[in-house]
């Protein structure tokens, strides 16, 4: 089960979803394995189970965080109410949610006190561990001790935490490595945002959005830019890039897509937009971009920029054809005097 869930951990990790669907989906897969953990567990007493689900409860809280935690703990709490019978469910609740805690946790306590992996490992043991106090409490029969099974338990967590934790680890890894990659190959080395080889996919994904009303697109130039590297160096044109970066990144919407297509030159990806819509998002944009950018404590330039931006209705047009309407309209721009936009419909 273990080695089942952290390769479905691995594989949902690679997936370019958001965090918090990821986390949703495997906080699920670990609920599961912790329903499982308590169709094998041990009896203490008529009506008093153990079991190893407060691994599963930890691990979600230690590598998916509060909200991977409360999926799983959720998740595992209704089966065990609805499929477990036992005459202690509150406590079986209680130690469930503590596993939870625990888990979550457990990344600040360990960067807190310094631990590498093995050392980090032992720790969510141990604070996994936690709930089996509880055995102080439990009437457990006579002939078994409580001490010796809570060492078993404990020994049972630890050997489990090395191992669960040692293949998320490496998966984890794995996928991020992965994810580094992938964000390389999609990404300007300069200024952060998507580069020219990402445009294809992004105008696919945003014209075939289910139920959307258009794309826009619009083609983003910095006015008189030859003149920023001829006076102040190509080391104040790579400031002034990122700076305009920078705020079209943080004007366009989070489903919005910035691209860097070479030089001067960013397309930006309206998804589910009507004409006015992409045409309003330009003219703001526009003022937005208007700016005096600091190139160093003595040195200031005023930055202007054109915009020529479209409208696409859906499945209307292939990407050549929307980036020569949009190039258009920035040619338009310039010839009639820079610093504006101009909108032309894609025909």
């Amino acid at each position: 089960m273990m080695g089942a869930i952290a390769l479905i951990y691995g594989g949902v990790q690679r997936l370019g979803w958001s965090r918090p669907a990821r986390h949703v989906l495997l906080g699920l897969a670990f609920g599961f394995g912790a329903s499982v953990q308590m169709m094998q567990s041990l009896t203490l007493a008529p009506g008093i189970i153990v079991d190893s689900r407060a691994l599963f409860i930890g691990f979600a809280g230690a590598f998916l965080g509060p909200l991977g935690a409360m999926v799983a703990l959720v998740s595992s709490a209704i089966l065990r109410m609805s499929f477990v019978s036992t005459a202690s469910p509150v406590i079986a609740i209680v130690s469930m949610c503590v596993a939870a805690l625990m888990g979550s946790l457990w990344p600040p306590v360990r960067s807190w006190l310094g631990l590498g992996d093995l050392g980090g490992l032992v720790l969510l043991a141990a604070m996994i561990s936690l709930p089996l106090v509880v055995l102080a409490w439990l009437p457990v029969d006579p002939e078994h001790s409580r001490l010796m099974i809570g060492m078993i338990l404990v020994l049972l967590n630890l050997a489990g935490a090395l191992v669960f934790g040692t293949l998320l680890q490496r998966e984890r890894s794995a996928a991020q490595r992965e994810r580094a990659l992938v964000a390389e190959t999609q990404t300007d080395a300069l200024t952060g945002v998507l580069n020219r080889r990402s445009f294809e996919r992004r105008f696919s994904d945003a014209d075939g959005l289910a139920g959307s009303r258009g794309t826009g697109l619009m083609i983003v130039d910095i006015d008189h830019f030859k003149r920023v590297n001829d006076v102040h160096g190509h080391e104040a044109g790579d400031i002034v890039l990122r700076a305009a970066a920078t705020r079209l990144r943080n004007a366009v919407r989070p489903g919005d897509s910035v691209i860097r297509l070479g030089g001067e030159e960013f397309a930006v990806l309206l998804p589910d937009v009507d004409a006015q819509e992409a045409e309003r998002a330009a003219h703001r944009l526009q003022r937005m971009l208007t700016m005096n950018c600091r190139i160093d404590e003595a040195r200031r330039v005023d930055i202007t920029v054109s915009i020529g931006v479209t409208h696409l209705p859906p499945g209307s047009a292939a990407l050549p054809v929307a980036s020569r309407t949009a190039d258009g309209a920035l040619y338009r721009a310039k010839s009639d005097g820079r610093a504006r936009v101009v909108f032309c419909p894609c025909t």
